[in-house]
Formats: C-alpha cells, sequence, structure tokens
C-alpha cells in the first residue's frame, strides 16, 4: 500500500458542480479526506444521505469519490471500492470525463494496496489516457505519479518508472503559482525517493552502489520536504513527505535523526493515526532496533505491524514485515523462530502476482484501443438506462417524501380516501407529532433535526407492519394507517411500542444531550366518516397529547 497522491486533492477542472446549497459541505469533506480520513467517512456518509434526498446526483458523486480515497486511506478496499465505483457510474453517467479519471485514479489505488497489480495498472492507465485526451496538464502528472508508484511497488520496471516520474515532475514544474502543483511537485519528489530508496534494497547490488542510491533517497526526501512544509492545508502530503525522510534516514543509518523524524510524524495527528502510517512505524522502528543489536525490541516491533495488518489486505507491507522478521531472527541464532516466520512470509507472497503483473504491464498499451471503444459502448448503455432510472425515480419521488423516504401527503391522501370509500373496512388513524421540534432546530441546527426526522421514520416503520402506511404529512407530522380491527389493546400496544422507542432512544451520536420524544393522537374510523372528520378528530386527540404534558398518547373511546 501506498499514501500515494490521491484524487481527493485534484482540482475541479471542468467538472460538473453541485448545487449551492451543497457546496459547502462536499468541500468541506474533500478537506477531510486528505487530512482526517476517520472524520471524513463520518461526515462523508451523512452528507450522502443529505445530498440523495435532494436529488444532486454530481454532490453524490463528489462525496463517493472523497469517501473511497479517506476508505483507501484506511485500508478499508472493500468499502472504498463499493463507494468509488459508485462514483465512476455517477461520472459516467454525466460523461464528467474529469471525475470519470478521478475515480479510475482511486480504483488503481486500491487495487495496487491490497497486492493487485494487473488491475492497478489497468485503471491507472484508462485514468492517463483520459487526461491526456483532456489536454489536462495537471491530472496527467497526477496520473504519471501514480503509474509510477505502482511499478516502484511491484520492485519492476524501475527504468520506466524513473521515465514516468521525470515526465511528471516536469509537468507540475510547468504550472506557474499553484498551490496543487505545489503538492504535486513534492509528491513526485517524494516518490522519486521511493524509487531510489527500492533501488537500494535491490537483490545482488554492491554495498556502494545501496548506499549512494540510498543518499539519493535522502537527498529527494528533503527535497520533497521542503516543499511539503510550505502547504499548511494538507497534513497527508506533509506526512507522507516527512515518512519518507524517516524511511531514507533508516536507509541511510541515520538512525537517531530517523527517530526524531518518526517522533515529529506521530505528533501530527489525524491522517497519520491510519493504518499505513501505523504500519510503517512499526517496520522503521524494528529496523533501527535490529542495527543496534536490539533483536528482542526489533521482534516486537515487526510483531505490532504485522497484527495491523492482520486486519487490512496490505499484501506488500506484510511481505516486507516478515522478510524484516525472518532476518531479526536469524541475527540472533533463533532458527526455529526464523523458520516459523520464513513459512508466514512464503503463505503471504502469491507466486504468480509479480509475473502476472509483469506481463499485463508489457501488453496493456496494445489494449488500449479496444478497451476505449469498449468504454465508449459502456457510455452510451449507460446513458439509457440512466434515462430509464431516472423516469423510475420521478415516478417514486411523486408518492414519496424527499427526507425520509415515507409516503408523502398525496400517497396518504389518496390512500385514506380509497380506504374511507369502502362501506367497511378496518382502520385506526394514528397522528404523530414530535415535541418541541422546533427547539431541536434551533438548538441543534437544521441538518440535526432532518437526522431526527429520518431516524424517527426509521423507528415508526420498524414498529409496524408492512400492511400499514406510514406518511410524513407535515413538517414534524407523521401519519400511520393501522389497517387493523380496531381491538383497543392493539392500538395502544402500537402507539406505546412507537412513543418507547422513540423516547429510549439512545440520541448523542445525532447530537450530545439531544432527547426526543413523541405525542400520538389514534382516531379509528366509523363507516360512513369522511377523511377530513377522521382526520379532525385525530388531529384533536394529538392536541389532548400535547396539552396533558407531550410524550404520550390519547385515543379514542
Amino acid at each position: 500500500m501506498s499514501a500515494r497522491y490521491g484524487m481527493s486533492a485534484h482540482p475541479e477542472r471542468a467538472s460538473s458542480a453541485p448545487l449551492a446549497e451543497h457546496h459547502d459541505l462536499v468541500e468541506h469533506v474533500r478537506v477531510l479526506s486528505d487530512n482526517d480520513p476517520t472524520q471524513c467517512v463520518i461526515q462523508g456518509r451523512l452528507g450522502l444521505g443529505i445530498v440523495r434526498d435532494a436529488g444532486d446526483a454530481v454532490a453524490e458523486m463528489h462525496l463517493c469519490g472523497h469517501l473511497g480515497f479517506a476508505y483507501y486511506l484506511l485500508a478499508q478496499d472493500a468499502s472504498a471500492l463499493e463507494v468509488t465505483q459508485r462514483a465512476l457510474d455517477l461520472a459516467r453517467a454525466q460523461d464528467d470525463r474529469p471525475w470519470e479519471a478521478k475515480a479510475l485514479a482511486t480504483l488503481g489505488s486500491v487495487h495496487s494496496g491490497f497486492g493487485d497489480n494487473t488491475s492497478a495498472i489497468d485503471f491507472l492507465e484508462q485514468a492517463l489516457a483520459i487526461r491526456r485526451e483532456l489536454d489536462d496538464t495537471y491530472g496527467t502528472a497526477v496520473a504519471l505519479n501514480n503509474l509510477a508508484d505502482t511499478y516502484i511497488e511491484m520492485r519492476q520496471f524501475f527504468d520506466r518508472a524513473r521515465d514516468l516520474l521525470t515526465q511528471s515532475h516536469a509537468l507540475f514544474a510547468s504550472i506557474p503559482g499553484s498551490v496543487e502543483a505545489t503538492k504535486g511537485a513534492s509528491v513526485s519528489l517524494g516518490t522519486l525517493a521511493e524509487l531510489a530508496m527500492a533501488e537500494s534494497e535491490r537483490v545482488g547490488l554492491g554495498a556502494d552502489a545501496a548506499a549512494t542510491a540510498a543518499a539519493e533517497a535522502l537527498v529527494r526526501a528533503r527535497e520533497s520536504l521542503e516543499v511539503a512544509d510550505t502547504l499548511a492545508d494538507n497534513l497527508r502530503i506533509l506526512a507522507i513527505a516527512r515518512l519518507v525522510e524517516a524511511r531514507a534516514l533508516v536507509a541511510c543509518g541515520r538512525h537517531d535523526e530517523a527517530e526524531q523524524a518518526i517522533g515529529r510524524i506521530r505528533a501530527m495527528g489525524g491522517v497519520t493515526g491510519t493504518p499505513y502510517f501505523q504500519i510503517m512505524d512499526s517496520m522503521l522502528t524494528g529496523r533501527i532496533h535490529r542495527t543496534r543489536g536490539f533483536h528482542e525490541a526489533a521482534a516486537r516491533a515487526v510483531e505490532t505491524g504485522l497484527a495491523l495488518t492482520d486486519d487490512t489486505p496490505r499484501m506488500t507491507e506484510r511481505v516486507q514485515l516478515l522478510t524484516d522478521l525472518v532476518a531479526v531472527h536469524e541475527e540472533r541464532g533463533a532458527f526455529a523462530d526464523a523458520l516459523a516466520a520464513h513459512r508466514r512470509l512464503f503463505e503471504a507472497t502469491p507466486g504468480s502476482r509479480d509475473e502476472v503483473a509483469e506481463r499485463r504491464g508489457r501488453v496493456l498499451n496494445g489494449h488500449l484501443d479496444l478497451e476505449r471503444a469498449q468504454l465508449a459502448a459502456e457510455r452510451a448503455q449507460l446513458r439509457s438506462e440512466h434515462l430509464e432510472s431516472v423516469n423510475r425515480t420521478l415516478a417514486y419521488d411523486a408518492l414519496h417524501d424527499a427526507l425520509t423516504g415515507l409516503a408523502n401527503r398525496r400517497d396518504f391522501d389518496s390512500t385514506l380516501a380509497a380506504i374511507t370509500s369502502r362501506a367497511y373496512a378496518p382502520l385506526t388513524l394514528l397522528l404523530l407529532d414530535l415535541d418541541q421540534f422546533k427547539g431541536v432546530n434551533d438548538t441543534f441546527s437544521h441538518l440535526v433535526g432532518d437526522e431526527v426526522l429520518r431516524r424517527v421514520a426509521q423507528i415508526i416503520g420498524a414498529c409496524v407492519r408492512g400492511t400499514d402506511l406510514v406518511a410524513r404529512v407535515g413538517g414534524e407530522e407523521i401519519a400511520v394507517l393501522l389497517a387493523s380491527d380496531p381491538d383497543p389493546t392493539f392500538v395502544a400496544e402500537v402507539c406505546e411500542r412507537i412513543r418507547r422507542s422513540i423516547a429510549d432512544q439512545a440520541w448523542d451520536d445525532v447530537a450530545p444531550g439531544l432527547r426526543v420524544t413523541i405525542s400520538i393522537g389514534a382516531a379509528t374510523w366509523r363507516p360512513g366518516e369522511s377523511p377530513v372528520h377522521l382526520h379532525g378528530r385525530a388531529d384533536a386527540l394529538l392536541y389532548e397529547a400535547k396539552r396533558l404534558g407531550r410524550n404520550r398518547t390519547v385515543r379514542d373511546a
């Protein structure tokens, strides 16, 4: 896994824009994706509910893209693939080529992270082709850097990686006065340092050549860090630069300086608490202890890193850690432990992976023209499917509330009219109103109020049967049509189940100190009674529940 330069930092070049009311939300999640991926996931998931309810597909695409990169940094690859694929689908449906390239780049990063370099190269080459097609200098530079990063992780095609990085760095340098280009310059220098370190570790390389490569890595790493130190708004770029410096210092045998660099990374918090940085912390600490002859401490540090890889599909780091563990045990004469580590290393190494990736890397350019034609056909199909989806969505939206997903007033009125037009039908109308809901909005914000309404809708839906209709008929007012015999005991049980479920719900995860209750009026339909009259009786009973102190049910006799 690499903490490579990702899509969350890309500028919006000729991309679709979210609705104005969602701009700040999308921008907030974008910044979090680079600086605090855990918070990005929390805020991004909440934001998805908001923009989907509003039907803002562009904002959904942006949020899914940023969420995908945050999940990648957290090594939650299944979630990363899911939301990034959604971003890609939305980009293609809207023919948004810049965002299509971004999503492809993140898919490449995720696949590279868990060792599927064949697919990674495929996705990254597609992203690069789109950037070049768009004549996007900045995006092309980023794509070149990401592709080179994957070749470095494969420990193959070093000359190809150096050529790609040289092109990338030159393109970043050609963009004058751009903060984004400055970030890119820092990362491309850091990736050049990664390349030099990988070359210093090549099997069969002489000691002098390895030392020269390590020294080059340190020079590049410090150039990268010097640029990154000028960036105040992107902790991830700075953390990557500091980590590359620490790795280069270890490779050069400057362990005291390396420990100081590791300490500075730990003190940053935020993104440095993600699995990649924690695993690299353990790996570097183990190497420092090993060089100093503290083999027991080195083994403990490496095992700490391995424990972190148990919960993530990060094969590259796991293989590196196990290789280090074998060396530690051999150097301290613990040959049984070394043999056990060898077995673990064998199990962790996919034997054919690099051969397949090499083969794929050689033939991929020959497939690109065919793949582009296939993508064009797929986009045409997606547009057709999108139109069908829009029609289905319009039909659904006509009868449903956008915020809660419940039936809306139109569906409620037509259903109630149809039932009461019969000579007889078992029916009880519940009118439910959130107590002092205006205070929730005023005290905690309208975003919190919206989340309360969504959760209350879910709770009520879980308390009734599939044959009962639940509808949002006003701001904080919900109606339930209970299709059942007017058994007072049954109606009372349903009302109490709803009331108690809402009152007992833990609301602190929505807003600390939040408490929510509901009042209910329940009126059973009398044959021949009009919908207006029934609704009026239920409303009067609801008013009585409010007058008696709220958080209660009042039923008709």
